[in-house]
């Protein structure tokens, strides 16, 4: 009798691809359904020395550095996102001239990294879902701070949602798969 090979693993019923719309930001106290797009971690190694010998040149990695992350956001009326955004902005420290008056101090604060991690952000977490509803990979960006709000130009010929882009900077990230930390050994 011939025994029936096992099938590949992608012609199981149990394979379930990551899907781009299955995921939760977690940032601040944004709601998670006014998120739009999020962008994952990305890491770049840079090109370090080279060493010539004869006619060759050989080539050896450099710094490992964290790209900055874009996510876009829907503007809903009731819970305003463009005041939010400022709003994020304002407890890391900025203040505007217009609450500057003689008798405080206010032009002397300025945003710092501490405020948007401790006071604001907190723990900035992407978290993709499978089809239960369970999470199955967790990236979590370590001391995340703004560094641009874009809010959406308004035209008159347009029926699009308004949004407002945001540019996340962050040291590094963290991936755990399944509930396991992904390290390097």
């Amino acid at each position: 009798m011939v025994q029936a090979s096992p099938l590949p693993p992608w012609q199981t019923a149990g394979l379930e691809p990551k899907r781009k719309y299955k995921y939760i930001l977690l940032l601040g106290d944004l709601p998670a359904w006014i998120i739009k797009t999020a962008g994952r971690p990305k890491v770049t190694v840079s090109e370090g020395a080279k060493h010539n010998f004869m006619a060759h040149e050989f080539k050896f990695p450099g710094r490992v550095t964290w790209d900055n992350i874009s996510v876009a956001l829907v503007d809903p009326i009731d819970f305003d996102a463009a005041s939010g955004m400022l709003g994020i902005i304002e407890k890391a420290g900025y203040k505007a001239p217009s609450t500057w008056n003689l008798e405080n101090t206010n032009y002397k604060i300025s945003p710092s990294k501490r405020n948007f991690v401790s006071n604001n952000l907190g723990t900035v977490r992407v978290q993709i879902l499978n089809g239960d509803g369970d999470t199955v990979e967790t990236w979590t960006l370590n001391n995340t701070w703004v560094s641009k709000v874009e809010y959406d130009d308004l035209d008159y010929s347009s029926e699009d949602l308004l949004g407002i882009n945001v540019t996340l900077v962050y040291d590094w990230a963290d991936l755990v798969i399944n509930k396991e930390l992904v390290t390097i050994t």
